[in-house]
């Protein structure tokens, strides 16, 4: 199961991503999303101090040096199986703080003010939290089908990296730092990040491939060779 593979059985999902993408960002550099300031406040009144505490511990998952390493170590453990896939790691490492920062430059939406339970810098969109964690926590389902074909070990993997995500993307919300269509934004676009980075791995031959080798059917046996049994 694989990102590709969800598109083919419903190819509408990367284009509403894209399109997602596109009309939060629009939104945001317009000021049309008149939900956030709503939904912020809902959450700053009803914070609690454990609830407080888990947020900022989900968060450090996607925090740079966490995510940083997290690829690193996924990067190394893949070259052996699969060395497409170790060097789309790396690139996608390098490549994802410069698309957001260019992202963050081009729309330039501003951050909540005030009620903020951690710092934040720069612009607002998109949330580069749940970007970083898709970009180096998701990846983990690729690497894990190079070491095993067991189902239940891919889907553990897989739903657990992604919820992941999903907690990292509520958290800046619930911290103050970032508006809630901020983290839409950047799970949409981790979508689209990994379903780019499976194309490059499944485009070459490699033990990560999510497409059984064809076969070849045998030629029918040449009959025009048989002796003719004598009567």
């Amino acid at each position: 199961m694989t990102v590709r593979r969800v598109h083919a059985a419903h190819g509408w999902i990367l284009p509403l991503a894209g399109m997602v993408v596109s009309a939060i960002a629009v939104g945001a550099a317009a000021g049309w999303l008149p939900w956030d300031e709503p939904i912020t406040r809902w959450m700053v009144d009803s914070r609690t101090e454990g609830v407080n505490a888990f947020m900022r511990r989900v968060s450090f998952f996607g925090s740079t040096p966490v995510v940083v390493g997290v690829s690193l170590v996924a990067a190394a453990v893949s070259w052996r199986r699969c060395p497409r896939l170790a060097i789309a790691i790396l690139i996608v490492l390098i490549a994802r703080p410069v698309a957001e920062a260019a992202l963050k430059e081009l729309v330039g939406r501003d951050r909540p003010v005030g009620d903020r339970l951690v710092p934040g810098r720069g612009h607002s969109f998109p949330s580069g939290h749940p970007l970083a964690t898709a970009a180096s926590w998701c990846m983990l389902p690729l690497v894990v089908s190079l070491y095993t074909k067991r189902r239940f070990v891919w889907w553990a993997v897989a739903i657990g990296v992604w919820t992941l995500a999903v907690l990292v993307a509520f958290s800046r919300v619930w911290l103050g730092v970032h508006w809630a269509s901020d983290v839409v934004a950047g799970l949409a676009l981790a979508v689209l990040g990994v379903a780019l980075v499976e194309r490059l791995i499944l485009a070459h031959e490699c033990g990560c491939a999510d497409a059984s080798p064809s076969v070849e059917p045998e030629p029918p046996p040449d009959r025009t060779s048989e002796p003719v049994p004598l009567r």
